[in-house]
């Protein structure tokens, strides 16, 4: 397992390669359009397939907010959510709308991952990769006023009384499960993983005290960490972030190098999508991440690693990616065969 987390971190510091101005000094382009073309004649409907609350859903409403206003598209913006299925309802939904233009959908490996897990009719594959805009981290958390404090005690725990310690992720099969598989295989317990349809659905729980742990990225938690109501006791990144989790330990630090995991978070069209709309979408896309409110408002607050690949890349990027989720999904036993 340890080659193919390497692996997959070598991929992304490859994938690094390909940073636009959106990490340097470039200053917004002057023109509030896209090159000439193709532009919706309507307003373009954006799927989440999670609740309201997490990552995915302040991914897909930044984008909207600075594409609009910053006169990038002519179009404003209505977010759908779509949670369900683990992906798979917003998958086979993005599938009905084949050849339509003016639909787009967030996507990150995480739903990649849970559409091969869960065997869903659709798969990331079916529908048109666009860009891809940032590289996220993952932390694993606990309620400042409950029983665990740390990662050795919940080890402790685990071993007294097998399948006692409870985690909760948002959704199966992404990579909160994978994260959860890496800790039950490497840290060598039994602990049990508590399926929710969003993070915040997840947060809610963790604070309400029906689970032990709660698996989120930085920007789902960081408001009750700054209350402190929350505390994460690990990330699942190879090194420390900065700012407010500049103390939180790797698990590389605990002792457990192998767990490793990182989020890759993209756009994502229906299926046929013309090859017009994909020239639009790189183009406001790439103008989305060159602004300061981008680099401040989502990277900088949300402790994000920042990343654009044209929807050519980004399809060259995933079709390898795909590969290495199917083999790993299948050297934990998530996969059967």
């Amino acid at each position: 397992m340890k080659q193919w987390f390497s692996v997959i971190c070598a991929s992304f510091m490859a994938a690094s390669v390909l940073l636009t101005a959106c990490s340097g000094s470039a200053a917004p382009s002057e023109s509030k359009g896209t090159s000439g073309g193709w532009a919706p004649k309507s307003e373009i409907e954006f799927v989440v397939p999670s609740a309201p609350g997490g990552g995915s859903d302040t991914n897909a409403r930044m984008i909207a907010d600075i594409a609009f206003t910053g006169g990038f598209s002519p179009k404003n913006f209505k977010v759908n959510n779509m949670p369900g299925g683990s992906g798979g309802v917003a998958f086979s939904y993005m599938a009905t709308k084949k050849g339509n233009d003016e639909i787009l959908m967030v996507l990150h490996n995480g739903q990649i991952m849970s559409t091969l897990v869960n065997k869903s009719p659709v798969v990331a594959s079916d529908l048109t990769y666009l860009p891809v805009v940032a590289f996220d981290n993952l932390l694993l958390c606990i309620n400042k006023n409950g029983k665990y404090k740390s990662v050795e005690e919940m080890i402790e725990a685990a071993k007294a009384n097998p399948g006692s310690v409870k985690i909760g992720g948002s959704q199966r099969g992404n990579t909160d499960h994978l994260c959860f598989e890496m800790m039950r295989k490497y840290l060598n317990v039994d602990i049990t993983y508590v399926q929710f349809n969003s993070s915040g659905e997840t947060m809610s729980a963790l604070l309400g005290g029906h689970v032990d742990f709660g698996i989120f990225n930085p920007s789902e938690c960081v408001g009750q960490v700054e209350a402190g109501e929350i505390q994460p006791t690990a990330t699942f990144a190879e090194n420390r972030l900065s700012g407010k989790f500049a103390e939180v330990r790797t698990f590389k630090e605990i002792g457990y190098p192998d767990i490793l995991v990182t989020e890759v978070r993209a756009l994502a069209g229906t299926p046929g999508m013309s090859a017009e709309a994909i020239a639009f979408y790189d183009d406001m896309i790439r103008k989305v991440t060159e602004t300061e409110r981008w680099k401040t408002e989502y990277i900088e607050k949300n402790y994000l690693t920042p990343v654009y690949m044209t929807s050519a890349e980004a399809k060259k990027f995933f079709d390898e990616e795909t590969q290495k989720y199917n083999s790993i999904f299948k050297e934990v036993g998530i996969i059967q065969g």
